[in-house]
This record gives C-alpha cells, sequence and structure tokens, in this order.
C-alpha cells in the first residue's frame, strides 16, 4: 500500500508535535531549581588612567605577489639546484673514468672481448646477418 505524500507529510509533522508536547509535559518545574551563587562585581577603587597614546608610525609598503611567489618558490629552486649540482658531479666522475680507462687501455681490451665474442657466436651460427659479413 502507497502512502500519498502530502499524507505522509502531514503525518510526520503530526507526529513531531505530539512528541515535543510529550517532552515538554514530562519536564520538571522550575520552583524546584537550585539558586546558583552569582560573584559580586565590585568597581576597581580608584579610576585607571588611560595609557598614553603613542603617534602613529607609517605604514610599510605592501608585500607585492612577486615577494610572496619568490618565498613560495624558495624550496623548489634549491631542490633543483641540488639537483644540477648532483647531475654535474655524476657526470664528473662518469668523464674521469673514462679518461682513466682511456689512459691505462681498458677500453681496448674490452673492444677486443665484444669483437671475439661476436666472431664465435657468427662462426657457431647463433647470430647471422651483415654483422658477420663485416668483421
Amino acid at each position: 500500500m502507497r502512502f500519498p505524500p502530502r499524507l505522509a507529510l502531514a503525518a510526520s509533522a503530526l507526529g513531531m508535535v505530539v512528541a515535543s508536547s510529550g517532552a515538554v509535559l514530562l519536564m520538571p518545574d522550575q520552583d524546584e531549581a537550585v539558586a546558583v551563587p552569582v560573584p559580586e562585581i565590585t568597581s576597581p577603587p580608584q579610576p585607571q588612567a588611560p595609557a598614553p597614546v603613542e603617534p602613529v608610525a607609517a605604514p610599510a609598503p605592501g608585500i607585492t605577489g612577486a615577494q610572496i611567489a619568490e618565498i613560495a618558490l624558495a624550496p623548489a629552486r634549491e631542490r633543483a639546484a641540488a639537483i644540477i649540482e648532483e647531475q654535474a658531479r655524476a657526470e664528473q666522475r662518469e668523464r674521469e673514468e673514462v679518461r682513466e680507462r682511456a689512459r691505462r687501455g681498458d677500453d681496448g681490451d674490452r673492444w677486443d672481448e665484444l669483437r671475439e665474442r661476436i666472431r664465435e657466436a657468427c662462426e657457431d651460427g647463433r647470430i647471422r646477418g651483415q654483422i658477420c659479413r663485416a668483421g
């Protein structure tokens, strides 16, 4: 069975009125309430003199959007600078390692070893093609 929306709304409103009326009727009488002592407020014996007024200083210049952006972007700029510096150090270390290997002659040995492995793979038939004919 389906109720029309107006009937449901009217029943809800009536139920709320009945519930609130019952709550009001069940509340205790105010005559039984206990008196709460109120602190006594007295004025000071002598009136206090107002503090001397200081002259108004010129207002400081306002903060601009560029200043706010500078403050907000400072951590990101510092982090970017640290990353760039670390990358530069890594590239410098790599260049030094290459120079050191070239000085010792290790690079030539590595290429010779690689050529030998390719030649063996061509002879075994593991690889075929232009790379086998070139060497």
